[in-house]
């Protein structure tokens, strides 16, 4: 431990250039989300130690969200692949101010035959037309959901203007981490993801989808690895980084060897006098003083 103000000061200083979205309460928290920031972009993992810091922890678990979750938005995102009996909703805004739904009918030579829900007219559009002015919905979607979806992303990377609405994503991030990071997540109503439970331990087995409009996600989030092994790694999902977020830390032998076979990267955090350490994975343990002192500067 080191205890000397100018050594921390110069810490920050050689993290300065990392961007982050949010502002922090703390610079605790903002130093080591660059810090993980900065292995994550180099797809190195990390694991990052607090003694009896569970407020620190909890704001960096909610950045670490939103920017994993921007990055699958900004460099993982996908085509959607359409199929007969789909239902779409026309982006863009006419003059009556209502939704203008559509159910493909029929598909034949990259040409979709579209029917609306209401009146039954029907049209033929190619698939590049079709993506840039149509969003794939589920039922009762309402209208505001996806413009905040929409405009959320945009003002969070500086009123980004893209050809297509982002629904479909070939990566996604997972936090193994307990229910009540899920619960106090910001702009959860803004960023798709997908609680997967437990089964064992929780009554309601059903995934739980922050945006149930959108058939895909960004970030899925659940308490026990075995889960994500299950559900999402034997599935074929493919996962850009795994963050065991102060739970699941006997299970990270388990990961590491997962991680050679899946190709993901790993980024755990912990909040313990005795955290369990593996030589593989680049370790920092944060002690009370220092906290102090780096949130003082």
């Amino acid at each position: 431990m080191i205890l000397n103000r100018s050594y921390y000061k110069a810490l920050c200083e050689k993290f300065e250039n990392v961007k982050t979205l949010n502002v922090f309460n703390d610079n605790a928290s903002c130093l080591t989300t660059k810090i993980i920031l900065e292995h994550y972009q180099k797809n190195q993992p990390i694991h990052i130690n607090f003694q009896n810091s569970k407020d620190t922890l909890c704001e960096i678990g909610k950045h670490l969200f939103t920017e994993l979750a921007n990055d699958i938005y900004i460099n993982h995102y996908d085509l959607p692949t359409l199929a007969k009996g789909n239902k779409l909703r026309d982006k863009r805004k006419y003059a009556d101010g209502k939704k203008h739904d559509y159910i493909i009918k029929n598909i034949g030579n990259d040409t979709f035959l579209l029917e609306d829900t209401k009146n039954k007219a029907q049209k033929n559009l190619k698939y590049d037309t079709l993506v840039k002015n149509y969003i794939p919905i589920e039922q009762g979607t309402k209208q505001s959901t996806l413009q905040g979806y929409s405009k959320f992303f945009s003002d969070l990377n500086g009123g980004l203007k893209l050809d297509f609405s982002r629904t479909n994503f070939e990566k996604k991030s997972v936090f193994i981490a307990r229910k009540s990071l899920w619960d106090c997540l910001p702009n959860r109503n803004k960023i798709p993801c997908t609680y997967l439970p437990n089964p064992r331990e929780e009554n309601n087995v059903s995934e739980i989808r922050s945006i149930p409009a959108l058939h895909d996600c960004l970030v899925y989030f659940t308490p026990k690895y075995e889960v994500c092994y299950q559900n999402l790694l034997l599935k074929n999902e493919k996962i850009k980084t795994i963050v065991v977020f102060d739970t699941e830390e006997d299970k990270i032998e388990q990961i590491l060897q997962d991680k050679s076979r899946f190709g993901f990267n790993i980024i755990v955090l912990s909040n313990s006098f005795s955290p369990v350490k593996n030589q593989a994975i680049p370790y920092w343990n944060w002690f009370k003083e220092e906290i102090e002192i780096v949130n003082a500067l």
